[in-house]
């Protein structure tokens, strides 16, 4: 009987491809890529994140036209972005994007900007170049990415697995995150008008990354966001640099307000809300919110260690964080005192 491997990655199906053993004896390998006929940029048994994980393990494999060698590649951290590859390290010391496609063609069927890939001296990836492009095209080896595939198959069918058994319990459990919500010269006022939308926006960059996306993705109906406004040191605290130490870590929070989530994250670029940007990712969440304080203390007495230093570490990186219950009443208390 031909031998066959479970495989996945991230978010993909679960398939199987068997690898069919021929009159001798030997095992012939066939992958079901049925790439003439992706045009809706799924190929058969596989989604197009199999081959951003393959990149990132093979790419030091390939080289331009030039001669210019890649060293390494580095997934959008906002995972499913445009682009997919959002560092590529080259043999000089340069950094530049990249996209990953089955094939040429589909990099339009997705409505990618092209600029973005010129502008950042990008390029395209495919596992087959069936059209022209206006950027330099590097064209997967088919036979490494067998070769790939079948020594990978447990461990890409593992963490398929284990996504799914995530999913499923994120889906039943509500979540709360911890967000800190920086100082800006629009900082308070946007802030104040997020609480009268009942809507939630997250930045973007001009590259279109959102940082923190693969978590703040997570967020669904039900969940609490507690976001942290506006942290003011003591200036009886002698600090020096842009980055204080857990021991410096002392001040007041504006205000901590704590968000009951009514949707998914979904994204919107018509409706204006904010005036300085559009904040594009957003959630709806219920008025009035579930508790607010102002002038909250910002010391280890206060807050204790762990959740002092989960809130030193989101202002400095930007990202969101989930806690746990006994973090959320803590805060709670603390708004109400």
């Amino acid at each position: 009987m031909a031998p066959a491997l479970a495989l996945g990655c991230g978010n993909l199906w679960v398939a199987e491809f068997t690898i069919p053993e021929t009159l001798d004896g030997t095992s012939d390998r066939l992958l079901e890529l049925d790439i003439g006929r992706c045009g809706a940029g799924m190929a058969k048994w596989f989604d197009e994140t199999i081959l951003i994980r393959y990149w990132e393990d093979r790419c030091h494999k390939y080289s331009f036209k030039n001669g210019l060698n890649l060293v390494s590649a580095r997934r959008n951290p906002s995972f499913g972005r445009y682009p997919d590859i959002s560092e590529n390290v080259l043999g000089d010391g340069t950094v530049v994007p990249a996209e990953i496609e089955w094939v040429t063609t589909n990099f339009e069927r997705h409505g990618h900007d092209i600029k973005v890939l010129i502008d950042n001296n990008g390029f395209l990836v495919v596992l087959r170049a069936d059209a022209s492009f206006l950027v330099e095209q590097i064209e997967i080896d088919r036979t490494d990415f067998l070769d790939w595939v079948e020594k990978h198959g447990r461990e890409l069918a593992a963490e398929t697995l284990s996504d799914i058994d995530r999913q499923a319990r994120r889906s039943k459990e509500p979540q709360i995150f911890l967000y800190y919500v920086p100082r800006t010269g629009y900082g308070s006022s946007n802030f104040k008008r997020a609480i009268e939308a009942g809507t939630w926006g997250f930045p973007e960059s001009d590259r279109k990354i959102t940082r923190g996306l693969a978590s703040i993705s997570e967020i669904k109906p039900g969940d609490i966001v507690v976001a942290v406004h506006n942290f003011t040191a003591d200036p009886r605290v002698k600090a020096s640099g842009g980055r204080l130490s857990s021991t410096k870590y002392v001040g007041t929070f504006q205000s901590i307000t704590g968000l009951v989530v009514t949707s998914k994250l979904f994204r919107d670029d018509t409706t204006r809300i904010w005036p300085d940007h559009q904040y594009p990712n957003r959630f709806r969440f219920r008025v009035p919110p579930l508790f607010e304080g102002h002038s909250i203390p910002c010391t280890q007495g206060a807050l204790g260690p762990s959740l002092h230093e989960i809130l030193r570490r989101l202002q400095v990186n930007g990202s969101m964080q989930k806690i746990d219950g006994s973090s959320m009443t803590k805060l709670m208390s603390l708004c109400t005192q």
